[in-house]
């Protein structure tokens, strides 16, 4: 009988198990080791939230933001894209003025900007009143590019030369320097358009002051041409524009700064481009007045005149 009594305890205490954190302590009682095993587990899994949570705040805290959400906080400061989609036309006053070493105006025009978004993207006019006096209007429309000068008609590339409306490449336009002017003046918006490549290019020092840098590219079936914009982190707005003509291209680029930015509606922009001189003095300066977004615009504003001929392609 107490052969049975022992043997039934036995079995008993053998299907009595032991959970297995125990298990390890009590073997490692029986046969101690350097480091006991459930501290080691402790002190892993204690570690890898100390690194889950590093690196959740790098991530949120730290980690620079990319170049699209670069842009987007840039679109953002600047009105937001609903409210430039939301514009259908308007004009502007855009003051040119050219300074000597000494800061002095030397020389001055005027230019008023008239366009009209459609679905091609959009109608560009023109209207310029000289240093002499005349008044002169440079437009395009299907049959090709106009001039009219003092309502006579005029050739359109000479004028647009003669009044600077286009560059020195061969290839220009009569209206291509108008057209980059108003293309510049969309900044940062179009910077959303497909075939836009932002980068964050890390920061820069702009005048004592810290700007982040972003770096745009594009496909190559979108443009060649590169640009870089220092952007205020504290208003996301643009202070400095620059322009290269190519990725490759090392040489000096076109630098534009940009200040005094008012609302126009509900758009803030800039109202004062100026450029300098390598030894830091001005050298010119545009001026941008009397906004007027969404002016309901007739379309026989952008028509060719009846005086103009249909030859001026």
């Amino acid at each position: 009988m107490k052969d049975q009594s022992k043997s039934s305890r036995r079995q008993e205490e053998e299907e009595v198990k032991l959970p297995w954190n125990a298990e390890l302590e009590v073997k490692d009682l029986i046969k101690p080791i350097t480091l006991r095993r459930i501290r080691l587990f402790q002190t892993a899994g204690a570690l890898f939230l100390l690194l889950a949570a590093g690196l959740g705040a790098w991530w949120f805290f730290v980690k620079p933001p990319s170049g699209e959400r670069l842009v987007e906080d840039m679109v953002a400061a600047a009105g937001g894209m609903d409210n430039w989609q939301d514009i259908r036309d308007g004009s502007f006053v855009r003051t040119h003025r050219m300074y000597d070493e000494n800061g002095k105006v030397i020389k001055q025009s005027e230019e008023t900007f008239f366009f009209k978004n459609n679905q091609e993207g959009h109608q560009l006019l023109i209207k310029s009143l000289t240093n002499s006096g005349d008044r002169v209007v440079v437009g395009h429309d299907k049959d090709g590019y106009w001039a009219v000068k003092n309502s006579d008609e005029v050739e359109p590339v000479k004028i647009a030369k003669d009044l600077e409306f286009m560059c020195d490449d061969e290839h220009c336009s009569p209206l291509c320097a108008s057209e980059m002017a108003l293309y510049r003046m969309s900044f940062p918006f179009k910077l959303t358009d497909g075939g836009v490549i932002p980068r964050n290019a890390g920061t820069a020092i702009l005048n004592g002051e810290k700007a982040t840098l972003l770096d745009v590219t594009f496909d190559p079936a979108v443009g060649h041409d590169r640009w870089i914009f220092y952007v205020s982190p504290a208003t996301h707005l643009i202070r400095k524009i620059e322009h290269y003509g190519s990725v490759e291209d090392n040489a000096q680029p076109e630098e534009i700064f940009l200040s005094d930015f008012k609302k126009e509606g509900d758009i803030m922009l800039s109202h004062s481009n100026k450029y300098y001189r390598s030894n830091g003095k001005i050298l010119e300066e545009y001026l941008i007045s009397d906004v007027k977004f969404n002016a309901s615009l007739g379309a026989d504003l952008f028509e060719r005149p009846q005086q103009v001929s249909m030859v001026s392609k």
